[in-house]
């Protein structure tokens, strides 16, 4: 059942699934917590997991102007505190991570765990080309199935490519619901171009996992090693022959390593 919490002037449609000690999912940019569908039921084994749809995505509010990274994170704690969840693992997915780390950076009370998939925590030449070019083809292509198409081949591995039809994964994602309007896309592409919490990566005191594609053409592996570089207490784990959607392409490497990182820092056996 999807249930509402409100920031402000923006609702913010989440739910929650599981049973055992929180943990929040945390969508990048232009996707929504249906992202999560493949790897959530297993998850939800061991723990109460809380997904929703950030601002601008899915059924959340749709903005009428920019906004920063601490916002989301304002969200994300509005999200929390609508489910009832004083502190929870927190796991973020690309631009998602980066909210994830402002999360834990501004209200670190609030989260036990931070896991980062396929992210980043500095901009660079680099990832700005990148946004750059996503922005580009949002005003450019006008037909969603070919925009959507470019989207997923710019994130991508070679492996993916080799081994699965493109437009068969469309399908898919197109299924799950649509694309955020235009102007939504737009701004978190502009916002992703704007990603600094390299410096800042050192106040954190929870634990930290790190996992991410080797072979992620959107935000390559370099990016997840700098976090590691700068975290107090780190750890990192590559999934293999996977681009930026191991919760998709590769979900039964994806569960075991977030499992088996959650399990020991949550108590489980």
């Amino acid at each position: 059942m999807t249930d509402t919490a409100r920031n402000g002037n923006f609702e913010l449609a989440y739910d929650v699934t599981g049973a055992g000690p929180d943990l929040l999912l945390v969508s990048g940019s232009a996707s929504t917590r249906a992202i999560w569908s493949l790897v959530r039921p297993r998850l939800g084994a061991s723990f109460r997991t809380i997904a929703f749809d950030n601002r601008d995505s899915g059924e959340s509010t749709i903005a009428r102007e920019e906004y920063g990274l601490s916002e989301l994170a304002a969200d994300a704690l509005a999200v929390l505190d609508a489910s009832g969840s004083q502190k929870a693992h927190v796991l973020g997915h690309s631009m998602g991570g980066v909210v994830a780390q402002e999360l834990a950076l501004e209200y670190p009370e609030r989260v036990a765990s931070l896991t980062l998939v396929a992210t980043w925590a500095r901009g660079d030449t680099y990832s700005k080309n990148i946004m750059e070019l996503m922005a580009s083809l949002t005003e450019a292509i006008d037909d969603p199935r070919a925009l959507l198409a470019a989207i997923l081949y710019a994130g991508a591995g070679t492996t993916t490519l080799r081994t699965a039809s493109l437009f068969e994964m469309v399908d898919a994602a197109m299924a799950l619901g649509p694309l955020a309007p235009r102007e939504a896309l737009l701004r978190q592409w502009q916002l992703d171009a704007s990603v600094d919490t390299l410096a800042r990566l050192v106040n954190l005191s929870m634990p930290v996992h790190v996992i991410w594609g080797t072979e992620d053409p959107l935000l390559p592996p370099w990016y997840s090693r700098q976090i590691l570089d700068e975290v107090p207490a780190g750890f990192g784990t590559p999934i293999d022959a996977c681009g930026h959607l191991p919760m998709i392409v590769a979900a039964d490497d994806f569960v075991g390593a977030v499992t088996s990182f959650l399990s020991g820092v949550a108590g489980l056996s």
